[in-house]
């Protein structure tokens, strides 16, 4: 059973929105503003993340860039009543996956939530395919050997594909506290990684982290 956060403080809107999800056997929690979406979030990962834009305490914007920091899995929708192209841009330079306005059929929204969900399992670019529920990696059907770390920096990495991973977070999320003393070798890794592909896809954000580019 896949999980949503759904954030919106328009209760008669969420509550239909809810009831629909949970037709659709999804398992829902619903807040009304950011504050209380950044308790639940440190608290529990989810599938998807249902945003308002427009939210008190902390707005849809910062809950967007909060959830890409300290999470690795997700994917967000972020609702508005307008496109602006401020917040446009800023959702996705923070790491929204999808956008839809106000007001919106529930079978647009079942539709995107559907095409979000189908790319959790495993995302396909050129002639590669990656399984994230295994870390094996194809390409034109045939296996790619990949080292634990690699599977790991891989999945990292084409979770938010060209958006750019800070170092941090790939220490965290590769090494957790397995490494100890010097600075994990992530150049090292990533070096390693880059010669699994016929194509340069990692890109260095020099002093920020890495992007994979596809």
């Amino acid at each position: 059973m896949y999980s949503v956060l759904l954030v919106e403080d328009d209760l008669q809107l969420a509550k239909i929105v809810k009831r629909i999800l949970e037709s659709k056997n999804f398992l829902v929690d619903l807040v009304e503003n950011g504050n209380e979406a950044i308790e639940k979030i440190k608290k529990r990962d989810y599938d998807i993340y249902l945003i308002d834009i427009n939210i008190p305490g902390v707005n849809g914007l910062e809950l967007v860039k909060f959830i890409r920091e300290v999470k690795n899995s997700g994917f967000i929708i972020m609702i508005t009543a307008s496109v602006e192209e401020y917040n446009f841009i800023k959702a996705y330079e923070y790491g929204c996956d999808d956008y839809i306005k106000k007001p919106f059929h529930s079978t647009e929204l079942e539709v995107r939530i559907k095409h979000l969900l189908e790319k959790m399992e495993r995302i396909k670019f050129d002639d590669y395919e990656f399984v994230f529920t295994t870390g094996d990696l194809f390409k034109n059907k045939e296996p790619i050997y990949l080292r634990k770390k690699e599977k790991k920096l891989l999945s990292l990495l084409l979770r938010s594909p060209n958006l750019t991973v800070n170092t941090e977070k790939i220490i965290s999320y590769v090494w957790g506290n397995d490494f100890k003393g010097k600075e994990p070798p992530v150049r090292q890794l990533v070096n390693e990684l880059r010669k699994k592909f016929d194509k340069d896809y990692i890109k260095t954000v020099v002093g920020v982290g890495y992007r994979f580019e596809i």
